[in-house]
């Protein structure tokens, strides 16, 4: 296992927004590298609990270690769809706070053995539990042309899909990352301004192989049930997939009388009230973690 290195986005900003009861029960639904929650424990008292899951063995580990450290917290490698079933059987019935922050890690990215990276070369895995599911190369060798356009299409907005799609398919099989990337310069004759020429296609890849967005639905669902009253679910996302599955969920739970364009609001007629629609991070964060720049912060908190 590699070394954690990575840095967690909107930390004060989370802190702020989610933590409203320093006795209170908190989740943490995507460990990671665990800056959250180590930020959440520095900020809750001595009697406050913390659970902390996450689909990656790696992170699971490093949560640990952590809740060696510290007798608050309660780490399972669980996902997003297992959260209501894992926090019960945990003796978490309800949490004051629920955090997601969503996709791919530094730590990932980093760990050219986990095949996340279009930048170090490594197998063609991007599973987040390495040990459950089909890794990406099993899919790209099998799958049709059409199946491999559309997902590049519907997960990474690719606009040369069925090109790449095309050579992916008379270039099998593909075990590496480095292949891919390789195969997707040669195809791709023009590039986009700051963006690797792969980005897209990694991207679409990783969301289909560990079915994101499916994940996060039932996630957000899941976190539904166990918020309690004038508790808080904040929602870190990185692409308009992901922002536009959260906001739609939020605004189906908000349900106000009056549209979201006119500058005054009406009563809320769900179970919700937004905290927070869509906050970036502001730029020194960005400067010193260019990784955040497409961060948001989406936050509601129950009112019913």
């Amino acid at each position: 296992m590699v070394a954690t290195i990575h840095v967690p986005v909107l930390v004060r900003e989370v802190l702020s927004m989610l933590v409203v009861r320093p006795n209170g029960n908190y989740l943490d639904a995507t460990f990671g590298g665990g800056g959250h929650t180590r930020a959440i424990l520095e900020n809750i008292s001595e009697s406050a609990r913390l659970l902390a899951i996450d689909r990656d063995p790696d992170a699971i580990e490093r949560g640990k270690q952590l809740a060696a450290e510290d007798s608050r917290v309660e780490v399972v490698q669980a996902s997003f769809d297992q959260i209501a079933d894992v926090s019960r059987r945990n003796g978490f019935e309800q949490f004051d706070g629920i955090l997601f922050d969503v996709g791919v890690s530094s730590d990932q990215l980093e760990n050219g053995r986990r095949g996340f990276s279009f930048q170090k070369n490594g197998p063609l895995d991007m599973r987040m539990d390495p040990t459950d599911g089909k890794p990406a190369s099993e899919w790209l060798n099998t799958a049709s042309v059409q199946s491999i356009a559309t997902v590049l299409r519907k997960f990474g907005d690719e606009r040369n899909a069925r090109l790449i799609a095309n050579a992916i398919v008379r270039a099998r099989p593909l075990s590496e990352t480095q292949e891919l990337v390789e195969l997707i310069d040669r195809v791709c004759k023009t590039q986009e301004v700051n963006k690797h020429v792969a980005t897209r296609t990694f991207q679409a890849i990783r969301i289909h192989v560990n079915d994101e967005l499916t994940q996060l639905r039932q996630g957000l669902r899941n976190a539904f049930e166990l918020i309690g009253h004038a508790g808080r679910i904040a929602v870190i996302t990185f692409h308009s997939l992901e922002h536009r599955t959260v906001r739609r969920q939020f605004s189906q739970w908000v349900d106000s009388s009056i549209p979201a364009r006119m500058p005054i609001r009406g009563p809320n007629k769900g179970p919700m009230k937004i905290v927070e629609r869509g906050l970036a991070p502001k730029r020194q964060e960005t400067e010193r973690n260019p990784r955040a720049r497409s961060a948001m912060l989406q936050v509601v908190e129950r009112v019913q």
